[in-house]
C-alpha cells in the first residue's frame, strides 16, 4: 500500500526540520503541502515556490514524495470550483512559471475541488441560526445549478489537467465524498449543485475526503452517528470498483484545521480512526491519506505543543498496521441511504435532465 498525509499551513522552513523530514522519508509518505497564495489581486507571484521545491528535494533524498497543494485566496474562492476556473489557469500558469525559474517540480499537484469559500460561509460556517444556514444552503444549491456553465468548467480544467501532465506532473483532485453517489449514477448532478467538476476532468487519481472525527455530526442524514464506517466502506468500494488504483482516501481529521466549527472534533490519538483504516482497506483501497501533519506532529489547536515521537509516529503505523475489516451492515444507514437514492435519482437527477 501507499500512504500520504496532507499539511495545510505549517511552512516550508518547518517542515524542513530534521525530524520531520525523517519522519515522512521512514514511512515513504507522500507529504501534500499548501502553498496558499494571499489576497495579491490574482497575481500569483511565484517567489514562495522556491522554498517549497527545497523541501521536495529533501524528501526524495530520504525517501518520500512531494505534492503541491495550491490554494486560492478566499475572495476567489480558496478551493477550486466551478466558478473560479480562470484564476485556477493563472495559478497554474505562475507555479509552472515558477518551476521553470527554480529548476524543479513537485512529484504531483492536487486539485482541492469544493465548494466556494463564500458558499460555505453562508451555509455551513457555524454563527448563522441552523435554520438561516438552511434556507442558504437551499438557495445557493438551487441557483448553483447550471450545466452549461458545469460542462464548460469540465472541459477547461480538463486542459488545465493535462497541461500538467504533459509537464510531467501527476494531478490527483481531492473529492468531497458524496459525490461518489454521482459516479453511482453515471451522472453529474450534485458535482453541479455543489459547483464542484470532479468526475468529469481527467485526473490521474481520485481522492475522497472521509473525516470521520466530524461528518457524523456535520451531515447526520447522510452519515448518521455510529454509522460512519459502513457509510465509509460503501462508498470507498464503489470508488474502487470505478476507478481501480486511483481511488484514494483520505481520512482524518487529526487536527481542527482552519475551518470554523470544528473544535473539539479531531482524532487526537492514533487509535482513533484506525476503524476507518480497516474499513477503507476492505474496501480495495490501495492509497490512503491522512488530515493532517499538524495533528501528528503537535498535540494543541495553536500548533505550539509537540507532541513526543512516539505519539507522532503511531499515526502512520496505524495507516500501515491496521488489518483489513468489514464493518457490519448499518440499518439506520440502509434507510437513509435509500431515502437520499430516491431523492438524487427521482427528483434532482432527473429533474436535471441527465436521464
Amino acid at each position: 500500500m501507499k500512504f500520504g498525509v496532507y499539511c495545510e499551513t505549517l511552512s516550508p522552513r518547518e517542515l524542513s526540520q530534521a525530524d520531520v523530514v525523517e519522519l515522512l522519508g521512514r514511512h515513504r509518505l507522500t507529504l501534500g503541502h499548501a502553498l496558499r497564495f494571499e489576497e495579491d489581486d490574482g497575481r500569483f507571484a511565484p517567489e514562495r515556490l522556491g522554498e517549497h521545491l527545497d523541501l521536495a528535494q529533501a524528501l526524495h533524498e530520504a525517501g518520500a514524495t512531494y505534492c503541491l497543494w495550491p490554494l486560492l485566496p478566499k475572495s476567489l474562492g480558496y478551493w477550486i470550483n466551478e466558478r473560479n476556473i480562470d484564476a485556477t489557469a493563472r495559478m497554474i500558469e505562475a507555479i509552472l512559471a515558477g518551476c521553470a525559474k527554480f529548476g524543479g517540480k513537485p512529484d504531483w499537484l492536487v486539485f482541492d475541488v469544493e465548494t466556494p469559500w463564500t458558499q460555505m460561509e453562508a451555509a455551513f460556517f457555524p454563527g448563522p441560526p441552523w435554520y438561516a444556514r438552511a434556507l442558504s444552503f437551499a438557495k445557493l444549491f438551487l441557483a448553483n445549478r447550471n450545466p452549461r456553465r458545469f460542462a464548460w468548467a469540465s472541459r477547461r480544467l480538463s486542459e488545465i489537467v493535462r497541461t500538467l501532465q504533459g509537464e510531467g506532473v501527476r494531478v490527483s483532485s481531492a473529492v468531497f465524498p458524496f459525490l461518489i453517489a454521482d459516479l453511482i449514477d453515471d451522472g453529474h448532478t450534485l458535482q453541479d449543485y455543489l459547483e464542484m467538476p470532479v468526475f468529469s476532468v481527467p485526473f490521474d487519481a481520485y481522492n475522497a475526503m472521509f473525516y470521520n472525527s466530524y461528518l457524523p455530526t456535520a451531515v447526520p442524514l447522510v452519515m448518521p452517528p455510529g454509522s460512519a464506517q459502513r457509510v465509509l466502506y460503501e462508498y470507498a468500494g464503489e470508488l474502487s470498483r470505478r476507478m481501480g488504483e486511483r481511488a484514494w482516501i483520505t481520512l482524518g481529521s487529526t487536527w481542527e484545521g482552519i475551518i470554523p466549527g470544528n473544535e473539539g472534533k479531531s482524532f487526537d490519538r492514533a487509535r482513533q480512526f484506525a476503524p476507518d483504516v480497516a474499513a477503507a482497506k476492505a474496501a480495495g483501497i490501495e492509497t490512503l491519506w491522512l488530515y493532517c501533519l499538524e495533528g501528528v506532529l503537535f498535540a494543541d489547536r495553536e500548533l505550539t505543543v509537540r507532541r513526543p515521537p512516539a505519539d507522532s509516529e503511531a499515526f502512520f503505523s496505524v495507516l500501515a498496521e491496521t488489518p483489513a475489516a468489514v464493518p457490519p451492515p448499518d440499518a439506520r444507514w440502509t434507510r437513509n441511504h435509500a431515502i437520499l437514492e430516491r431523492l438524487l435519482r427521482d427528483r434532482l437527477h432527473r429533474a436535471y435532465g441527465w436521464d
